[in-house]
């Protein structure tokens, strides 16, 4: 099959199972999480379309856009270059699940995407899926007009990549648009012809929204022409006062040293019904946070809490009478309740270290940009992590930085993601308790530049502990390009099943470029398959095992071309390109 050069528009919808998928679910060792508006298998068409599909609005094959119409009627088909030549793409091993956007019937009143400012660009990943056979088909079957989708990968020279814009949804609505309500209609087809489908609604409401600017005012209504001044103005330095409850923030452009309460060490304590739950950087403008001297803690319930278009640099080392933070936490999850419906969507985040280094006893306990302690029985679902880069952390302690630490969590996705000079025990970290977790598509071939002392980029440490009746598992890592230095076993790129208990559910590493070594440990506790990577490094405890058991391409002379400055493949390894190795083709 010969492809397109197609370009993207952004879209990312919210994709999900049916009830009445429920029982094909559970067959394939997967978790049905009810949702959006259905599945669909069968065999994809020459369009790109499953059976039954509707039509899509304009679409143009040149650039990948999808135009919604508004009203259901479509017009062109799809363009068909997305989809790969039979061996050119993996099948799934789990069934595409929904995480970000959930149906309305799910999420609270607040969430960010059922809200649109006039006159503003409404842009959020609009298909964040969990499972399924990627390269993805994003398809706007039903929106507001002048929406885009994009639908499809792009070509940078002979490979495909994801671009911004990638299932990231554009819609920008008129000022006359206040007080309306639209629907949007997103489906999603994969490889084998898979489709799930979301709806939702969002309403367009000016008053909805709170604005901080550098030339504001914190005596000001906090409009987008009168804005506040700083984070005080919606905070208001307490954390009980609601006077800007369930609404979304946005920030232009600037350097702002954002604050939170005096008597709780200047920290943000985001409590549910009372604090706001987005905080978004203002379409097209910089902004950056001075994070040194605050951390935010979301409380007891805090669901659909969502941050884009924020640069992160540095971390909170010490409180403000000088104490030392010996495990520095930007952004923690605490309480008795669950999490549900996180979201990290294009942002960027710098600097970050494990602690202040007065005693022994710095950073060993999962310092963290993005951290959830383990909470028994007590889940959270449904965490995507979007688009997002991290740069320049550490130094490595034994336990930290990471860029994530979650534990007990269900329902993850790690996607176009970039790590860069990274000195930590790991990036996106399994801590413990973890389940229906996808890291796909994530460039770490920089992530250990800055010294030797990254851990591991990418894997799953399959611990049970925290939760005795809950067994993790179902982990899928494919598609990622990861490059740690050659400085013997302790620096890993990819390690699985550290902490493993016995029983626990399957692993799959698959469609990874990795130059680096690689561990699997304790397989005997859970079913570990490698398949179809490209890996020039050496092996780790039962490493050599289950990688010799699967088709991978392998190389351990260090000196040999497989791979060129990007991490894309070269030399010998060439010969695979488009069947192993992340290069999609």
């Amino acid at each position: 099959m010969s492809f397109w050069k197609l370009g993207v528009v952004s879209l990312l919808g919210a994709l999900g199972c049916s009830a009445d998928d429920s029982g094909a679910a559970a067959e394939a060792g997967t978790e049905d999480s009810g949702g959006s508006t259905g599945r669909t298998t069968s065999a994809a068409t020459d369009a790109g379309e499953s059976e039954g599909s509707a039509d899509v609005g304009e679409n143009t094959a040149e650039t990948g856009t999808s135009i919604g119409t508004g009203d259901d009627t479509g017009g062109d088909d799809a363009p068909v270059a997305w989809q790969l030549d039979e061996g050119h793409y993996y099948a799934a091993v789990m069934d595409p699940v929904v995480i970000y956007p959930r149906p309305d019937s799910e999420v609270g009143e607040w969430a960010r995407h059922r809200w649109a400012h006039p006159g503003v660009e409404f842009r959020i990943p609009a298909a964040v899926v969990q499972g399924g056979a990627w390269p993805f088909l994003y398809e706007l079957v039903d929106g507001p007009p002048g929406a885009t989708v994009g639908q499809t990968l792009e070509w940078e020279g002979d490979r495909m990549v994801a671009g911004a814009d990638y299932g990231v949804v554009s819609w920008t609505p008129p000022d006359t648009a206040q007080g309306s309500t639209v629907d949007f209609h997103i489906r999603v087809t994969d490889q084998e012809g898979t489709t799930v489908d979301a709806q939702w609604t969002t309403t367009v409401d000016s008053e909805r929204f709170v604005f901080v600017a550098m030339d504001g005012d914190d005596a000001a209504d906090g409009s987008i022409d009168d804005p506040l001044a700083t984070a005080s103005g919606w905070y208001r330095d307490e954390p009980s006062d609601a006077t800007y409850a369930d609404h979304l923030v946005y920030f232009r452009g600037g350097n702002y040293a954002p604050r939170g309460a005096p008597d709780n060490n200047n920290n943000f304590r985001m409590e549910a019904g009372v604090k706001p739950m987005s905080i978004m950087g203002f379409p097209g403008e910089d902004v950056t946070f001075d994070a040194t001297g605050s951390s935010w803690t979301f409380q007891n319930g805090t669901n659909d809490v969502y941050f884009s278009g924020i640069h992160f640099n540095g971390s909170k080392l010490e409180q403000p009478d000088g104490a030392p933070i010996r495990n520095a936490r930007m952004i923690g999850f605490y309480g008795t309740s669950n999490h549900q419906r996180i979201t990290f969507f294009d942002n960027r985040v710098s600097n970050i270290e494990p602690g202040n280094p007065l005693d022994d006893s710095f950073g060993n306990d999962n310092p963290a940009f993005v951290w959830r302690p383990s909470t028994g029985a007590v889940r959270g679902e449904y965490w995507a992590f979007v688009n997002n880069e991290f740069e320049t952390a550490g130094p490595r302690t034994s336990n930290g930085p990471s860029c994530v630490s979650l534990s007990c969590v269900s329902h993850v996705v790690y996607e176009n993601n970039r790590v860069v000079a990274w000195a930590g025990t790991g990036t996106f970290f399994d801590k413990a308790n973890n389940d229906y977790v996808t890291q796909r598509n994530n460039d770490l071939w920089l992530v250990g530049t800055r010294d030797g002392s990254l851990g591991h980029g990418l894997g799953a440490g399959m611990s049970g502990s925290y939760d005795p009746d809950h067994r993790p598992g179902y982990f899928e890592t494919c598609w990622n390009r990861i490059q740690t230095p050659n400085t013997g076993v302790s620096q890993l790129a990819v390690q699985v099943g550290l902490s493993a208990d016995p029983d626990n559910g399957p692993v799959w590493l698959y469609r990874n470029s990795i130059r680096g070594n690689v561990a699997f440990v304790r397989i005997d506790r859970f079913e570990a398959t490698a398949d179809r990577n490209v890996i020039q490094g050496e092996y780790v405890q039962q490493g050599a095992d289950v990688v010799g058991a699967g088709d991978n391409y392998e190389n351990a002379d260090w000196t040999a071309e497989v791979f060129d400055a990007q991490g894309w493949l070269a030399g010998e390894a060439a010969d695979v390109v488009g069947t192993h190795g992340a290069d999609v083709r």
